[in-house]
């Protein structure tokens, strides 16, 4: 079932899964990469008994992951390299390329794996491989956020996770509610609709 959440009723239902037993891969939706994000790891630091996590780097390059978290985050970020262990926002985290975990189980000592971003390993040759690096997470939680979530991509998951929960920040500012007009009218221009 898609859940589409204002931010407190992203936060709550989030924090709900986190500590339920039954979920274990859940996929965060949104047309706002930061918000996203921001609000999955300020739940992961406030939620008590998650401390420890590897974040899963989708087809992107290194310095792209820190470009993205340091800007989502709204802190600094240090170099990464993927043998070290970082604090991020109260948490311990290492990084990990998703292609180098899918033929092994990986994470059995982690609280969570969060995949990011994921659209990029969704096409016909990648999905796979990246099921399988999926598969083989074995944290308590896997926790896969979607980048440029303009199209009907990431619903090839959703086989696969056992919650999807869309993050709606659309009606927190001005700038977001016309970034949001400027994504709909784009999409119209090109006779697409928005996903959710």
């Amino acid at each position: 079932m898609v859940e589409k959440l204002k931010p407190q009723e992203f936060v709550d239902r989030f924090k709900f899964i986190l500590l339920d037993k039954v979920n274990h891969n859940i996929l965060i939706r949104g047309y706002f990469d930061d918000d996203k994000l921001l609000l999955v790891f300020a739940c992961l630091q406030d939620q008590e008994g998650i401390n420890e996590g590897t974040i899963v780097i989708g087809n992107t390059t290194v310095p792209n992951e820190r470009e993205f978290l340091t800007k989502g985050l709204h802190e600094s970020i240090p170099k990464l390299n993927l043998s070290d262990s970082f604090n991020i926002n109260g948490l311990t985290v290492n990084f990990s390329l998703w292609k180098r975990n899918r033929d092994f189980p990986f994470g059995m000592d982690k609280d969570f794996v969060v995949f990011h971003p994921v659209e990029s390993a969704l096409d016909n040759k990648d999905f796979p491989k990246f099921y399988a690096t999926l598969k083989n997470s074995k944290a308590k939680k896997n926790i896969l956020i979607t980048t440029n979530d303009f199209n009907s991509a990431p619903e090839k998951l959703y086989p696969y996770v056992d919650e999807i929960l869309v993050l709606d920040t659309t009606d927190v500012n001005e700038e977001h509610r016309q970034t949001y007009k400027v994504i709909q009218d784009n999409l119209n221009a090109d006779h697409q609709i928005l996903p959710y």
